[in-house]
């Protein structure tokens, strides 16, 4: 895969502002879940908190494989190595019970003053048990360069703190077939033309990219360069899907390949899905973490 893409840094537009939820919402709940798992992080250790915060059937990617999160961190050998990270920018379901965070982290020695020894971006999936608690069942990342001297503000969509009456309620397992179906959509208009066109035709106009070696980006101009620029033989395999009970959001995820390569899985992506009444499933976040 052509992974060096294009020699630049990828910025949010910096008409973003920081938004403050309403203390009494779903999403402001769960970015003090977020908030505080980071906090548990540097308190008990990466290992501890990660098996915490994670439910039983959890996803992660280690390197390029996809294995069940909160027992690989409980099997993990403790390393002299602290892992921060904040959210930047959250979206919650109409359910108020599912939602996705993503943001910067770094990771650095345990040592006070040390530069960071590597940066990126996460993106995660949580999910409201029935304890009321909120739980990771899926958590991905890539590396990206760090903003040096840059305040991250939290944002989210316009409204997203605010409840919705009467939230519909889809079967969770028709929505996964519709996402499933989505992946083979996109991946076949792939395949027989691997043109930015292609691929843009099932991202959402304000879609939001997170691409490995970049920072994140909602420009359309960057978005398309970026895709240009994909292996004309990259392909994916999906591993699984998920759905808020209310119909509107959800996510794919799987296996980055090309095909007759020596190393034919070349890394993971996690895409997050939305879908308004009477229309198609679109892609609101995308992360590909290509090696």
């Amino acid at each position: 895969m052509k992974l060096n893409f294009l020699p630049l840094l990828l910025f949010l537009p910096s008409f973003v502002m920081a938004q403050e939820p309403d203390s009494s919402s779903a999403i402001f709940n769960m970015r003090e879940a977020e908030r505080h798992f980071a906090q548990a992080s540097l308190i008990i250790g990466r290992n501890a908190a990660f098996a915490e915060y994670f439910t039983d059937s959890s996803a992660i990617f280690t390197d390029k494989w996809l294995t069940n999160g909160k027992q690989f961190f409980k099997d993990l050998k403790a390393s002299p190595v602290v892992l921060k990270w904040e959210p930047e920018f959250m979206d919650i379901s109409a359910s108020c019970d599912f939602g996705i965070s993503t943001g910067p982290w770094e990771t650095q020695e345990y040592r006070p003053n040390t530069a960071p020894i590597a940066t990126g971006y996460f993106l995660t999936v949580w999910k409201k048990q029935k304890d009321g608690e909120w739980k990771v069942i899926l958590d991905g990342g890539s590396t990206t360069p760090a903003i040096s001297g840059s305040k991250h503000n939290f944002s989210f969509p316009p409204g997203a703190d605010k409840p919705v009456s009467n939230p519909p309620e889809i079967n969770v397992e028709l929505s996964c077939k519709e996402l499933m179906d989505r992946e083979e959509q996109i991946l076949e208009e792939w395949e027989r033309s691997p043109l930015p066109s292609s691929y843009t035709e099932f991202l959402s106009p304000n879609v939001r990219i997170q691409f490995n070696g970049h920072l994140p980006t909602t420009n359309a101009d960057t978005i398309n360069s970026l895709i240009a620029h994909f292996d004309k033989n990259l392909t994916w395999k999906s591993s699984g899907s998920g759905a808020a009970t209310s119909g509107d959001m959800g996510f794919t995820y799987g296996l980055l390949e090309i095909p007759g390569k020596p190393e034919v899985i070349k890394g993971h992506y996690v895409r997050i899905w939305k879908k308004q009444p009477g229309a198609d499933w679109k892609i609101v976040l995308e992360m590909m973490n290509l090696n």
